[in-house]
C-alpha cells in the first residue's frame, strides 16, 4: 500500500506545470507561468489561474522575467523514503546537507515477516554535475544488517539523479543505482540494486 500512494505522489508531482516566469504588464498585474508560444506580437502562457493557456498583446507587457536562481540545499535536512524495489526494501531516510554539494544520510529500515530485518545505514554523497533542476551523484555507504539473531555488514557504493521540480523545489525525487555487498547474515552476497526515494527538505 505504501508504495503505491508512493508512485501516486510522485506521478501527480510531475503532472504540476513549472512556474518558471513572471509577466510584467503595463498596468501593475504580474502574472506567473510557462510560456508555451511566443512570437512578435503575442504570448501564450500556461498559468494556475485558469484550464486555458492565457493569450497575451506584447504591447500590454512591460517586462518578462526569467527563472534563473541558483538553487542551494547547504545546511538542509530531508525527511523522506528511500525504497529499493530488488532486495524490497523500505527505509525511512534522514538527509542533512553539510554544504551545496556534500550529504551525510541516515537509513533506518525494518520488515516483519518469515524472517525480522533491520537495518541501519549512514551514507554520504557528493554532487559533482548540477543540470537544471537536476542533480547528479555519487557516493557510498555502510551499515549493520540484522536477521533474526544474525547481525551483519554491508556496504554501498552508488550514483544517480536528484529531480527537483520548479513547482516543488523543496520536494526531491532521487534515482539510483549502485553495487551492494552483504556479509556475515549468511553467504557472501555481492552484486547491482536500484532504488528511488523522496525527500521534502527544511
Amino acid at each position: 500500500m505504501l508504495k503505491k500512494i508512493f508512485l501516486m505522489l510522485t506521478m501527480l508531482l510531475f503532472a504540476i506545470p513549472a512556474s518558471a516566469e513572471t509577466l510584467r504588464l503595463n498596468s501593475g498585474e504580474s502574472l506567473e507561468g510557462k510560456i508555451r508560444i511566443m512570437d512578435e506580437k503575442t504570448l501564450f502562457l500556461e498559468s494556475n489561474l485558469t484550464a486555458q493557456e492565457l493569450k497575451i498583446d506584447r504591447v500590454d507587457l512591460s517586462l518578462i522575467e526569467f527563472d534563473t536562481s541558483g538553487r542551494s540545499l547547504a545546511r538542509r535536512i530531508g525527511i523522506g523514503f528511500h525504497y529499493r524495489p530488488n532486495g524490497n526494501e523500505e527505509n525511512l531516510s534522514l538527509k542533512n546537507w553539510l554544504s551545496a554539494v556534500d550529504s551525510a544520510e541516515l537509513l533506518v529500515g525494518y520488515s516483519s515477516g518469515a524472517v525480522n530485518t533491520f537495518g541501519v545505514e549512514l551514507r554520504y554523497a557528493r554532487v559533482f554535475k548540477v543540470e537544471g533542476s537536476s542533480d547528479l551523484f555519487y557516493g557510498a555507504g555502510t551499515g549493520i544488517i540484522s536477521k533474526e539473531s544474525k547481525r551483519g555488514t554491508a556496504f554501498r557504493f552508488f550514483s544517480g539523479s536528484e529531480i527537483f521540480p520548479r513547482s516543488s523545489p523543496n520536494f526531491g525525487i532521487a534515482l539510483e543505482l549502485g553495487v551492494l555487498r552483504q556479509q556475515g547474515v549468511g553467504d557472501v552476497t555481492q552484486g547491482f540494486y536500484n532504488a528511488i526515494s523522496a525527500r521534502y527538505y527544511f
